[in-house]
């Protein structure tokens, strides 16, 4: 049996009223906020439950190093309506302020790639124009475009009565917790897509994540469809995309048939579903400082990006999706 994840833009905005200062801290900081129903609903479970998805945020905390602050409100409901979902804040900005971002950070051989002249943030806006921009708020905390604060930064939340194994082996039948929490998180941290959907009223809308979509070499797909995650201009395609045209689930998780991952769309019972070298590839390129680079089974390079530069904000718009059980 396996699990689809479902998505819906949601089209508000707001402004940002105020930017925090500089916090003294070391690295990136992961927060988790348990909410009291997050407790009562997994009750007997709740220690494990918080105990897991703490080591799902612990693999990023681990792996970059950005001086930044993520807090996370976690949630939980009754039943099996919902599988995983998240929400977060969106802030806009133009293509051309989001590749300055990118370049005056560059600070690696795959950041460098990404901005270069084969790269997939092109100098050229993509748009030609047209789109607004879109990052998360951890995200524009990362490539500088706000300053780092303690501004709650989105929600993750699980159905409490869903099967899970929270910890060792999987039990046949249940749901990796840890791999589920990891999904959600990361998508506060801004692994999203948008593909030219409608955001505070601005559309079509896109997210950095998008920009690394394609079908071939040079032929860019940031719409949704069959597309593929690539940081050189397409040259080399990394994973697939799910196909969100098909099936109306989330453009930016990775199709089936590719191997256990955190990532996927779909999540089988009874497999460990880890955070794979190419999901911290892509959270790379996406703004996140990669402390060391693995070396993957299927492809002879990983792609980083660290994006530092300092940028102006005034748009905030919030997206949410939801794993829902098939």
């Amino acid at each position: 049996m396996k699990n689809p994840l479902k998505k819906q833009l949601l089209g508000t905005a707001c402004i940002l009223c105020c930017t925090l200062g500089s916090l003294a801290h070391a690295g990136l900081v992961i927060t988790p906020t348990f909410t009291a129903n997050f407790n009562t609903n997994f009750g007997a479970n709740a220690a494990a439950a918080q105990a897991a998805w703490n080591a799902a945020a612990s693999v990023f905390t681990a792996n970059f190093s950005d001086n930044i602050h993520i807090n996370i409100t976690v949630d939980a409901v009754a039943g099996t309506s919902v599988f995983g979902q998240s929400n977060t804040s969106l802030y806009s900005t133009s293509y051309a302020n989001l590749r300055a971002l990118a370049v005056a950070d560059a600070t690696t051989a795959n950041d460098n790639i990404s901005i270069g002249a084969g790269g997939s943030v092109t100098a050229a806006d993509p748009t030609a124009g047209a789109g607004t921009w879109w990052v998360s708020s951890s995200q524009a905390k990362a490539i500088g475009l706000i300053a780092d604060n303690l501004s709650n930064d989105g929600t993750t939340t699980f159905g409490a009565g869903n099967a899970f194994t929270f910890s060792g082996a999987i039990t046949g039948g249940t749901y990796d917790f840890k791999d589920v929490a990891a999904h959600e998180i990361s998508e506060v941290m801004g692994r999203l897509g948008l593909k030219g959907g409608s955001i505070g009223g601005h559309s079509p809308s896109y997210s950095l994540t998008d920009d690394f979509s394609y079908t071939a070499a040079n032929v860019r797909g940031l719409a949704q469809g069959l597309t593929n995650f690539s940081i050189d201009n397409g040259t080399t395609l990394l994973k697939q995309w799910n196909n969100s045209a098909s099936n109306g689930l989330d453009s930016r998780d990775w199709a089936s048939g590719f191997g256990n991952d955190a990532f996927n769309q779909f999540s089988s019972a009874g497999v460990t579903n880890p955070v794979s070298a190419v999901d911290l590839e892509l959270m790379d390129v996406i703004g996140y400082d990669l402390i060391a680079l693995p070396e993957p089974a299927d492809s002879g390079t990983i792609f980083a990006t660290a994006l530092v530069a300092v940028g102006v904000i005034t748009q905030a718009g919030a997206r949410k999706r939801a794993r829902a059980r098939a």
